[in-house]
Order: structure tokens, then sequence, then C-alpha cells
């Protein structure tokens, strides 16, 4: 009988222990435990000066558009020439 009772709260002991330990007392162990967040502005000037400079590049792009060359039909690649098209039911 008294091996059953200590055998039962030795079970109990070791089930019950993850519930006791906590991260909160433990706050130097852990490096976001007292994190703070910080709120950071956009400078202005800077995402202006992006802005230019990627319309500048997008425009670079479509004005010099290199010619497409049409592919020749290979039997090894069937499908590399293939164009969906979506075909709708008639109306009823």
């Amino acid at each position: 009988m008294n091996k059953k009772i200590i055998l039962g709260s030795t079970i109990a002991a070791l089930a019950l222990s993850p519930l006791t330990s906590s991260a909160a007392g433990d706050s130097e162990q852990y490096p976001a435990a007292n994190f703070q967040p910080k709120v950071v502005y956009i400078d202005k000037e800077a995402v202006k000066l992006e802005k230019e400079a990627a319309k500048k590049e997008c425009d670079e792009k479509t004005s010099a558009k290199p010619e497409r060359k049409k592919s020749e039909f290979d039997p090894k690649y069937p499908a590399a020439n293939f164009q969906p098209k979506v075909i709708f039911p008639a109306a009823e």
C-alpha cells in the first residue's frame, strides 16, 4: 500500500512539473522577454527618389522591347508553343 502511494505521488509530481516552470521569471535568460516595439518613420524624400528611379527603369525597359523570335516546332517538346484558349459555353 505504501509503495503505491509513493509511486502515485512521484508520477503526479513528474506530470505537474512542466506546469510549475515558467519563462516569466527568467526574463534575463530570454532575449524577447522585455521586447519594446519602436516606430520607424519613412523618409519621404527617399521614397520619392526610389519611385522616380523605378519609373525611369521601367520606362527604359518598355521603350526598348527586344524582338521575339518565334520558335520552331520540336517533336521532343510538343507543348513548347502551347497557348491556352478559353472556350465559353454557348449562351442559352
